[in-house]
């Protein structure tokens, strides 16, 4: 009945509540690159983990009260684009890992440790079953280190996991702020992490997740702390610059949604009053109708009456 006035769905309701205005009228969209671009700025601000599901992420609910996470229009968009920035950011993590490996042969060997050692085998066993493996075979390490290390491991193996999980926590307590702070990725911590036995004492499902937690509490990295090449910092300087053009372009859309929202209101109250208007003419009309009507009726039965009585003479 709305549209009679001209209005689009939408703009007028049922006068029963709460009524949903039109989808889609949001003002100037946001191109589907900008869109993707945000979408992972979300996902790195939160920390996500690349190598999490899709399905964990969203039950843990970090990301879905962000304001970026309506930027693309469905869960299979968001799924999609979560894929491609996991791959991709996996793909940077191994790349970054193995040119620290390549830099010390212990942080290979350690986390060999921690895959393969065992209690069950002593070190000459441990030794011979896996001697053609290259964390085993790499020169720039000696077998009295590899040996020193390997039973170090094993016998922090007997102690309680609270007291590893203490250690753990000096351990990351006596990091500068220039190697471990806010921007520190979890999944790529400094050398001196990475090679300090305690790292691999605990279980990555415990260790993890107190890492995340520690970093959470951070400062960000001091501006001095990380010196960079001139083409490094140009690709920085380039990402600062695309990633500010988009954030201007999701505040600029919040806008013109609050502004489109506020002209669909004013229209659905002026909708809503012109029915009313409407409706009240019609009872209006009605009541004369009926009243019209009865006068009608009663002039018809005097007369008739009349009639009668003038026969009856």
């Amino acid at each position: 009945m709305g549209q009679d006035y001209g209005l689009d769905p939408g703009e007028y309701g049922d006068g029963e509540g709460d009524v949903g205005l039109e989808e889609g009228a949001e003002g100037l969209p946001l191109t589907e690159e900008d869109s993707t671009g945000l979408f992972k700025d979300l996902l790195d601000d939160h920390g996500i983990n690349p190598y999490s599901t899709w399905e964990k992420i969203i039950e843990e609910g970090k990301i879905i009260e962000d304001n970026r996470y309506t930027v693309l229009p469905n869960m299979k968009s968001r799924k999609e684009v979560w894929g491609k920035w996991s791959r991709d950011r996996i793909q940077r993590l191994k790349e970054a890992r193995e040119k620290e490996e390549k830099k010390d042969p212990r942080i290979p060997y350690l986390a060999f440790l921690q895959k393969h050692a065992t209690p069950k085998l002593y070190w000459p066993e441990f030794r011979r079953k896996y001697k053609k493996e290259p964390d085993m075979r790499d020169a720039k390490l000696s077998d009295k280190d590899r040996e020193k290390w390997y039973r170090e491991y094993i016998s922090r193996m007997k102690l309680p996991e609270s007291t590893l999980k203490s250690e753990f926590t000096t351990l990351l307590n006596a990091q500068p702020l220039a190697l471990l702070n806010r921007s520190t990725d979890p999944s790529l911590l400094p050398p001196t992490i990475l090679t300090d036995i305690r790292y691999i004492s605990l279980k990555p499902s415990v260790r993890d997740p107190l890492v995340s937690a520690y970093i959470s509490t951070l400062v960000p990295a001091p501006a001095d702390a990380q010196k960079l090449s001139l083409k490094d910092e140009e690709e920085a300087a380039k990402r600062k610059q695309e990633r500010g053009r988009r954030e201007k372009a999701l505040a600029e859309r919040g806008m013109a949604v609050a502004a489109e929202k506020r002209r669909q209101w004013g229209a659905l109250e002026y909708g809503r009053g012109r029915l009313r208007e409407e409706e009240e003419e019609i009872e209006r009309a009605m009541r004369v109708g009926k009243e019209g009507l009865k006068a009608q009726l009663g002039a018809a039965a005097t007369g008739r009456r009349q009639d009668g009585e003038v026969a009856g003479d």
